[in-house]
């Protein structure tokens, strides 16, 4: 089993024992329901995921778990500040060579102090430009929590860290102080418009740059204090892992990834790959933050699952009810996906787009909406036909998973 880091992932939406073939899907149609049976699913599966895979715990798996279980208590922009609406990208890592957002003199520190696993996320006032680069001048944060094994590993490393930061350009660096966080350690660049900052809390580290549109002390230094405020009551809501309580988080708890369309039957859990989450977790994957802080809001969606086959994502959202999830469906393709293609006419309330976006391999041509009870997913993929039967065998296997 694997037990190397978690691969970055940015899940950008701004850009967004039956084998499945006709008669072989399983279910009864219930009263007023369509019967799964005649639905052409070519050859997709419409089993749930426990029939053709089974999680054997490892330390990897139950550190990726872990870093799942974190990214749903990392802040997102708008709850730092309002104008932080854009999310910019988020990565989770069981090894210090994958903490990129830190200095690299900073990362043998990591290895050092027995890190566990880390999550990383930043957000900033405006979305990334075409060529995948922040704008400059902006309000912005690069927020990373790790977890070490105790509260004096964590100690240690946070001094550790910012030590070896400051040393990267120790001629020019100048130590800060944070009056709300005494025990932060932080540091600037005199006329450099950002500071660095690093700060314990129990078990945790908390590492974070924060950028505004002037070198001014005094705004740099509000802007870490909120973060720090927002990020530290979190992690007081989430009590810290020893390896052996990382082995023993359960699987897919919700039924989220049972429910989720997985062609390959492959379920280890990986943030890019196989990843569930609650509403934080799930933001901190998107662009526009602000836009879907929203639409979660409006429609009570407190769930999402991806699963990853090859390029194409297979998305599973839990709203309040049928209702909200007709509605999410409703809306879900309009930035990512909103010119018109046909939907499944089997379906009902089923609605298909096509991106507008032309040349980028991992954007597919074509994507469609589906629901089911509280439940609604999205599959995809360059044709058409193809993405119809991914539809229709994750209808069958929303149908086929009640129990």
């Amino acid at each position: 089993m694997r037990t190397r880091g978690i691969r970055g992932a940015a899940l950008l939406l701004a850009l967004f024992t039956a084998a499945g073939c006709g008669s072989g899907i399983g279910g009864t149609a219930q009263p007023a329901e369509i019967d799964v049976r005649t639905l052409d699913v070519g050859k997709y599966s419409t089993a749930p995921l426990e029939e053709r895979y089974t999680y054997y715990p490892d330390l990897g798996m139950g550190l990726n778990l872990a870093a799942m279980r974190l990214a749903d208590h990392v802040a997102t922009g708008p709850e730092i500040d309002a104008k932080l609406g854009y999310g910019t990208g988020m990565k989770a890592f069981l090894h210090s060579d994958g903490g990129t957002n830190l200095a690299k003199t900073a990362l043998p520190v990591l290895d050092a102090n027995g890190m566990l696993f880390g999550v990383s996320a930043s957000n900033a006032e405006k979305p990334r430009g075409k060529n995948g680069k922040i704008p400059e001048n902006i309000t912005f944060t690069a927020l990373t929590v790790i977890q070490f094994p105790d509260g004096a590993a964590a100690t240690k490393a946070a001094a550790e860290l910012d030590a070896a930061d400051f040393a990267f350009a120790a001629d020019v660096n100048q130590p800060l102080t944070l009056t709300k966080y005494p025990a932060a350690h932080a540091h600037w660049r005199p006329d450099v418009p950002t500071m660095g900052s690093t700060l314990a809390h129990g078990s945790y580290v908390v590492n974070l740059m924060v950028g505004v549109n002037s070198p001014d002390t005094a705004q740099l230094t509000a802007l870490s204090e909120r973060v720090y405020d927002v990020q530290l009551a979190l992690l007081d809501g989430l009590p810290p892992l020893s390896k052996e309580g990382a082995l023993r988080l359960p699987y897919d708890p919700d039924g989220m990834m049972r429910r989720t369309l997985n062609p390959n039957g492959i379920g280890m859990p990986d943030i890019s790959s196989q990843f569930v989450s609650e509403t934080r977790g799930f933001l901190n994957q998107i662009a526009d933050q602000g836009h879907w802080t929203r639409i979660m809001k409006d429609n009570g969606m407190d769930r999402f699952a991806l699963s990853m086959d090859m390029s194409n994502r297979s998305m599973l959202y839990r709203t309040r009810d049928e209702r909200a999830a007709i509605a999410l469906a409703g809306v879900i393709l309009d930035q990512t996906y909103p010119d018109a293609a046909d939907a499944p006419t089997a379906l009902p309330n089923a609605k298909c787009g096509e991106s507008p976006i032309k040349d980028d391999y991992s954007t597919k041509r074509y994507r469609c909406a589906v629901t089911y009870g509280r439940y609604m997913a999205t599959v995809e993929g360059d044709q058409l036909s193809d993405v119809h039967q991914r539809a229709n065998a994750q209808y069958a296997l929303l149908a086929n998973s009640t129990w």
